[in-house]
């Protein structure tokens, strides 16, 4: 990742038994719901420079420290440019910095989370395993992730394409209709 800059969790995906074909497409259940803003996380060893990632039961809260450039897309179809600071991206709301104005957005509401790059910040090289998420819209990204079997509200993405500003993209669950194998 670029320096100031958090990488995704780092978690191994098991191997597909040889023989088998790897290229599955696997639906999506909706996510148990992440604990209330404002009740206390416990802390969790951290897999990575800020963002930890903590079983809590079968869900995990997922923090993403720091101030971040991102982009927000909703459930709806829209999108909204802003930062957030030291989220719970796995929360029941997300507050969105626009300007100096906070803007408290409901997760159910929102589709995926794109973390910009730093300016002149090149992309980090790509770990995990390459998988094609396809949203309840049918809109698809492509990339690779180390965290999309593990439980929880969602699952970060490095994209494949590496001439975008996106540096990785959170999906939330209740957004995907499929995740494949690539």
């Amino acid at each position: 990742a670029a320096p100031g800059w958090p990488s995704p969790p780092v978690h191994a995906a098991p191997a597909p038994p040889s023989g088998l074909n790897t290229r599955v497409a696997t639906p999506i259940a909706p996510a148990p719901m992440a604990p209330p803003v404002g009740v206390p996380v416990q802390p969790a060893a951290m897999p990575s420079p800020g963002t930890s990632a903590q079983p809590a039961g079968p869900a995990r809260d997922i923090r993403v420290m720091g101030e971040h450039r991102v982009i927000l897309h909703t459930m709806e179809g829209q999108v909204k440019r802003g930062s957030i600071k030291n989220a719970v991206v796995s929360a029941q709301a997300l507050t969105l910095d626009v300007g100096g104005n906070s803007e408290s957005i409901a997760i159910l509401k929102l589709k995926a989370i794109f973390f910009m790059l730093a300016p002149g910040a090149r992309p980090s090289a790509t770990e995990g395993r390459k998988i094609r998420v396809t949203f309840k819209d049918g809109r698809q990204v492509a990339g690779f992730s180390k965290d999309h079997e593990l439980p929880g509200a969602g699952f970060f993405v490095v994209p494949a394409d590496n001439r975008t500003n996106t540096e990785r993209i959170f999906v939330y669950r209740h957004s995907v209709r499929t995740v494949g194998l690539e």
